[in-house]
């Protein structure tokens, strides 16, 4: 089947390019000899095709002889801030985000210094905002600070970053090529602690030090959640979070404590901030699960020194056995174990393990 293509002004003639009638005569010999060669026909098809496009790719641009370049009116900027931030306003206004962006960018790369620069940065993250792309909106919101740091929606953006933050706590996916699809904890404790550093004695700085040790814990990063808490305590003491703070503490102390690979260190830490806890606290209901927490690590205390125990009599020493049952015995008589552990000290004392 013959193919046929609608040529550009600038290749009338060329019409059928299955037969050399596609060429003026002088070189249709030539051009039958080149075609015969198949690799070569499918080289000219591209070529043809590229010829056929170059007439609406050239459309878009425009030389400019006042800069010597081609520019494209898609990618210009408007003639003066004024003009480029009420362009722009027009795609937010709309609700056209993705356009509203660009063109508040370009508004910053264009015009640094202008007056709308703050604003047009403040917007292309509240753009960022309305698309679900809360980390992005973040990056704005920062550079609006970072640039501009005497502008006065600097507290708003605060609250904003603040709320951005919160939402990825409370398990708001990042976005990647337009998809959520990354947990976002890492993303939390960057916006809280930009947050704390934009304001470090504003209405959001303990509230977002205390999330930084939440997005730690959530993610399994105790030890660095211990370390954000304890900050809190330290450079907020009048915060009402305080309370919470130490037992968040003692909670990730425990939660650490848990891990095999971790030794009983650990587990006396988390005792020893419950303790510490249930000694300061005037919370109520904190108390109460405090003493409930405590119970719970004093029994595994137990059992662990219990499992000791047994393991230095099976292997036929008493004596050291011996010493373990007594622990458990005497400092953890209120454990479930307590009651075997007083068995193994008779009978072994009975055995003369405490003489060796």
């Amino acid at each position: 089947m013959p193919l046929f293509f609608q040529l550009p002004s600038h290749t009338k003639g060329l019409t059928n390019i299955t037969g050399c009638d596609i060429f003026n005569p002088m070189i249709s010999e030539h051009v039958n000899k080149f075609i015969m060669h198949k690799k070569y026909f499918y080289t000219l098809i591209i070529l043809f095709t590229l010829i056929l496009l170059s007439d609406s790719a050239f459309s878009y641009w425009i030389w400019t002889p006042r800069n010597n370049k081609w520019s494209n009116p898609k990618y210009a900027v408007k003639d003066t801030p004024d003009e480029q931030i009420e362009w722009a306003m027009s795609f937010y206004d709309g609700g056209e985000y993705t356009k509203a962006i660009a063109e508040f960018e370009k508004l910053i790369k264009n015009y640094p210094n202008s007056i709308h620069s703050p604003a047009a940065q403040y917007y292309a993250g509240r753009s960022y905002e309305a698309i679900d792309d809360y980390y992005e909106a973040f990056l704005a919101y920062q550079r609006t600070i970072d640039k501009y740091p005497y502008n006065e929606r600097v507290d708003e953006i605060i609250e904003r970053e603040y709320k951005i933050g919160s939402l990825f706590v409370e398990g708001q996916k990042a976005k990647i090529m337009g998809l959520k699809i990354l947990p976002a904890m890492d993303k939390a404790v960057e916006v809280f602690t930009k947050v704390v550093e934009n304001a470090p004695y504003g209405r959001y700085a303990d509230l977002s030090q205390f999330k930084i040790g939440e997005a730690y814990k959530n993610d399994g990063f105790y030890e660095e959640a211990v370390l954000a808490y304890q900050k809190l305590i330290d450079d907020y003491p009048k915060s009402p979070l305080v309370e919470d703070a130490k037992y968040q503490i003692a909670l990730s102390t425990y939660y650490v404590s848990r891990d095999p690979a971790y030794d009983q260190e650990f587990t006396d830490r988390a005792i020893d901030e419950y303790k510490r806890l249930i000694e300061e606290t005037a919370d109520i209901e904190l108390n109460q699960e405090a003493r409930t927490a405590l119970d719970r690590l004093r029994e595994k205390k137990a059992m662990s020194t219990f499992e000791t125990a047994e393991f230095y009599e099976r292997n036929g020493h008493p004596q050291s056995a011996l010493v373990y049952y007594k622990d458990v015995a005497e400092n953890y008589s209120d454990t479930a174990i307590a009651a075997r552990a007083i068995e193994k000290v008779t009978r072994l004392e009975k055995r003369g393990a405490g003489s060796e």
